[in-house]
C-alpha cells in the first residue's frame, strides 16, 4: 500500500468456529472458544453465525488461534474456522461496514471493552 493511500491499523475480524466432538454438545465447544473472545479486552459483537472484533489485525488473528485452540482443549477432534477480515485506507470516508457507521439498529450488541 502506498503511502499515499495508508491502511487504517484498526480492522474487523468476523470468525466462525465448527467444532466436530465425539461425543457431547458442540455448543458448549463453541461457547469456550467465545470464552476467548471475552477475555481478550477487544470490541466484539456475538452473533447467531459469527463472532466479530476490532482491532489490530495481527492481535485479532492471535485471538482467533486461541479461540480455536480453546475448541481443541474442549475435547473437538477437529475444528473448521472461518475467518472475514475488513480493512479500509483513510480514503475510504464511506464504508459498507455498518460498525464503522456506530451504534445502529442492525449493530447495537457490539461490546467495546
Amino acid at each position: 500500500m502506498s503511502a499515499q493511500n495508508p491502511v487504517v491499523n484498526d480492522v474487523f475480524v468476523a470468525f466462525q468456529v465448527i467444532p466436530r466432538l465425539k461425543e457431547g454438545n458442540n455448543f458448549e465447544v463453541v461457547d469456550k472458544a467465545i470464552d476467548v473472545v471475552k477475555a481478550a479486552d477487544v470490541p466484539y459483537q456475538i452473533g447467531a453465525m459469527e463472532t466479530t472484533m476490532k482491532g489490530e489485525l495481527n492481535h485479532l488473528l492471535e485471538i482467533v488461534k486461541q479461540a480455536q485452540q480453546a475448541c481443541y482443549d474442549a475435547g473437538a477432534l477437529e475444528v473448521i474456522t472461518n475467518i472475514k477480515i475488513h480493512s479500509k485506507t483513510e480514503a475510504a470516508t464511506d464504508t459498507f461496514c455498518t460498525y464503522d457507521r456506530g451504534v445502529t439498529k442492525s449493530n447495537h450488541m457490539f461490546v467495546n471493552k
